[in-house]
């Protein structure tokens, strides 16, 4: 048995950053068959190779009667994304239903994938937050369609996605690159798919109580605006 599996080793290059790091990947080139080093060689060619793109589990049209905004307002990044938030947080169809329903009303229709304040009042909130470095509050401040907040939820859901670009950079970042993403691994985080499940009739109670989680309160800051949302992607995505 090999005393080194190279994609656990790898895991941990950071190239440009690691100038150590770079003379070992050159020795590792000095010391390789020419043979593996031309264009032609089966592991360069796989290495190439596009990713698979995600199915989206809507189509714009769909995300665009939730959202009401144009087609040409959702780039296919932006539904990539989507799709892999759904994947990867296991949603089914009604989930996603309640879950666009929120983040419609979070982001005002996907406008604001970013807090428009400016994280201030968010500086010191160490024990809640994980705010605990002077500039965390404003660097982590909301983020992504349903506002995610705080030093704490970043990192783990840096360690989720395996992108140490988001707690790097922190909200210019994730609104931009995970907008859907992050916001869907606090919902996951949050058991918020068993609670969409015992609420499967949409009923405007139903999703106030879904959007008093999301809020914190009862009933939710914006609740009309929600349930707004929600019976949109309700007749746009289940066609009722």
């Amino acid at each position: 048995m090999p005393e080194i599996n190279l994609i656990d080793f790898f895991t941990y290059f950071d190239g440009q950053n690691n100038p150590q790091q770079m003379e070992a990947v050159q020795l590792l080139q000095s010391s390789m068959n020419k043979e593996l080093l031309k264009n032609t060689s089966a592991w360069v060619v796989k290495y190439r190779e596009e990713p698979p793109k995600p199915q989206w589990p809507i189509t714009k049209a769909q995300m665009a009667q939730t959202m009401l905004c144009s087609e040409a307002d959702l780039p296919d990044s932006l539904m990539d994304d989507f799709a892999r938030c759904v994947e990867e947080c296991g949603m089914d169809t009604k989930t996603m239903v309640y879950f666009l329903g929120q983040c419609g009303h979070e982001s005002a229709g996907l406008r604001y994938p970013l807090e428009i304040a400016s994280g201030a009042a968010y500086e010191g909130r160490c024990s809640d937050l994980g705010n605990c470095k002077p500039g965390d509050g404003i660097k982590y401040a909301g983020t992504g369609y349903i506002q995610v907040t705080g030093y704490a939820h970043h990192k783990r859901f840096s360690d989720f996605i395996g992108d140490p670009k988001v707690v790097e950079i922190g909200k210019t970042y994730t609104c931009e690159k995970y907008p859907w993403s992050i916001s869907g691994f606090w919902w996951r985080e949050n058991n918020m798919n068993a609670m969409c499940a015992a609420r499967p009739e949409f009923t405007n109670h139903q999703i106030d109580e879904i959007g008093a989680r999301v809020n914190g309160k009862m009933r939710p800051n914006g609740a009309d605006d929600r349930i707004g949302y929600t019976d949109r992607a309700y007749k746009a995505v289940i066609g009722v």
